[in-house]
């Protein structure tokens, strides 16, 4: 949407367009977004358009309210800019489920980390990590769960390689039959910006929720520690 018509919208929904019809004028729009009256026009018949108002011309002026559409785009903005200013207590997002290279497995197993994970979570995670695809809708969350702190893992050397540092989070997965399974979220410390999520878990997740390649799983991340 343009951001002229997102503006619009605030400003509609400050005067209390959220709640009951209320009476602007195209000028007013226009004042307060600094265009001309015609364009103020434009924009409140272009909401209309888009089924984002109920809209009934009076005298001088209209009366306006916000519809469900643009209530529920408002509140998507809030709750970017809530990820954006305010810690998170969770974020939930959803992944299409891929085929790892295999590299999930070899790491987790290495008894530098099984021992750091068998601390920090209680388990001894599953020889393998579950990948997700998180889409262009979830890169909010993704920012937020690299502002967050999580559970630091120590990095160490085993037979004169390194690996390195990583975090986790406590997190759910589950499918569109509402199944659940408790897991973790690691994020290792790389520099380049990822958007495939790696889920661990003390069971064969893809065994556990019938889940195949190509299936959108849902997941809950906890950012905030207790």
């Amino acid at each position: 949407m343009k951001p002229a018509l997102l503006a619009a919208l605030k400003w509609l929904a400050l005067r209390g367009g959220v709640r009951r019809p209320v009476h602007v004028s195209s000028g007013q729009l226009a004042e307060e977004l600094g265009v001309t009256q015609q364009s103020g026009a434009r924009y409140l018949l272009e909401l209309a358009d888009r089924g984002l108002l109920e809209r009934r011309l009076v005298r001088g002026g209209q009366m306006v309210r916000l519809r469900q559409p643009a209530r529920d785009l408002l509140g998507r903005e809030f709750a970017d800019y809530r990820l954006i200013f305010d810690a998170q207590p969770e974020v939930n997002l959803a992944g299409v489920l891929e085929t790892g290279l295999g590299e999930g497995g070899y790491y987790i197993s290495r008894d530098g980390y099984t021992a750091q994970f068998e601390a920090l979570l209680g388990w001894t995670p599953y020889e393998g990590t579950l990948n997700l695809r998180v889409g262009e809708a979830g890169t909010p969350e993704l920012e937020a769960i690299r502002a967050a702190e999580g559970e630091l893992v120590e990095g160490f050397s085993e037979a004169e390689r390194t690996f390195g540092r990583a975090w986790l989070f406590p997190a759910s997965v589950s499918n569109s039959s509402r199944s659940e399974s408790q897991c973790a979220l690691i994020t290792p410390k790389r520099t380049h910006y990822r958007r495939v999520i790696e889920l661990i878990s003390p069971h064969y997740l893809r065994g556990l929720l019938g889940a195949e390649d190509g299936q959108e799983l849902q997941v809950t991340v906890q950012l905030a520690r207790d």
